[in-house]
C-alpha cells in the first residue's frame, strides 16, 4: 500500500513516499508558513515525479511538530481537504520528533530528547523512547531557558538531537556544557510509527503555539 509522509521542518517541506516499508520517493523543498499554496503543488509534482497521481495514494502520515503553529495547521488541513474530496484516503498526524530520534539508534526502553529553538532565549525539549521496537512520545515537553536546560540535562543525561538549522542558538543556550546531535530527520521512522489512521488534525505537539519558524 503507498503511504505518504509529509513533514514540516525549519525552512523547509519534506515529502517521502512509501510502498509499504520500501522507500520510493523524497524530495524537500524550501518553504515557510507564508508559503501555503505551494504545498499541494510540491505535493502534486513530486507524486508525479514518482510516476503516481494523488489519488493512488491513501495513507497519509503528517509530522505534527513540535515546530511551527502555522505550517503544521496547514499540512494538516491539507490532508482534510484530501479525505473531504475522497472518502477512502486516510490521514494521522504523528510528532515529527520521532524522526529525528530515529537517527539516535535507541536501545528497547531508553529515552531521549528533541530539542528546538523555543526562541525567547528558550529551548524546547520532546521527549521519546523506545518501546516494543518502535519510538514513542514519553509525554516529557518542556520550555527551559539556558540555565534550567544545563541544570535539567546535567541531572537527567539522555542522548539529544536536534535540527542543523537550530544548531547555534541551541550551542549558545547549552554553553559547551551538554551536548547533542545534529541530525537528518528519518522520515521511515514516522511511516513505521504506531497510531490509527483517524483523520484528526487536532493531534498537534505545539509545547508553545507561539513557536515559529
Amino acid at each position: 500500500m503507498l503511504h505518504g509522509v509529509l513533514d514540516p521542518q525549519p525552512g523547509k517541506l519534506v515529502f517521502a513516499l512509501f510502498d509499504d516499508d520500501k522507500l520510493l520517493h523524497q524530495a524537500e523543498e524550501i518553504m515557510h508558513p507564508r508559503d501555503a499554496s505551494q504545498v499541494p503543488g510540491f505535493v502534486e509534482k513530486e507524486l508525479n515525479a514518482a510516476g503516481f497521481v494523488l489519488d493512488d495514494v491513501t495513507r497519509w502520515t503528517f509530522g505534527a511538530g513540535p515546530g511551527s503553529f502555522t505550517f503544521l495547521r496547514v499540512v494538516a488541513a491539507l490532508g482534510a481537504g484530501w479525505a473531504a474530496g475522497n472518502p477512502g484516503i486516510r490521514f494521522r498526524c504523528i510528532p515529527g520528533a520521532l524522526a529525528l530520534a530515529g537517527t539516535l539508534e535507541l536501545a528497547e526502553n531508553e529515552s531521549a530528547g528533541v530539542l528546538y529553538d523555543g526562541r525567547n532565549k528558550e529551548l524546547l525539549c520532546f521527549g521519546v523512547k523506545r518501546s516494543g521496537g518502535k519510538l514513542i512520545p514519553t509525554g516529557e515537553e518542556l520550555i527551559l531557558n539556558s540555565q534550567a536546560a544545563q541544570e535539567y540535562f546535567s541531572a537527567n543525561p539522555r542522548k539529544l538531537a536536534a535540527f542543523a538549522a537550530d544548531q547555534a542558538v541551541l550551542e549558545n543556550l547549552l554553553q559547551g556544557v551538554i551536548s547533542f546531535q545534529m541530525v537528518t530527520p528519518d522520515l521511515s521512522v514516522l511511516a513505521a510509527a504506531p497510531g490509527e489512521f483517524d483523520n484528526d488534525t487536532d493531534k498537534m505537539c505545539y509545547i508553545r503555539p507561539a513557536v515559529t519558524q
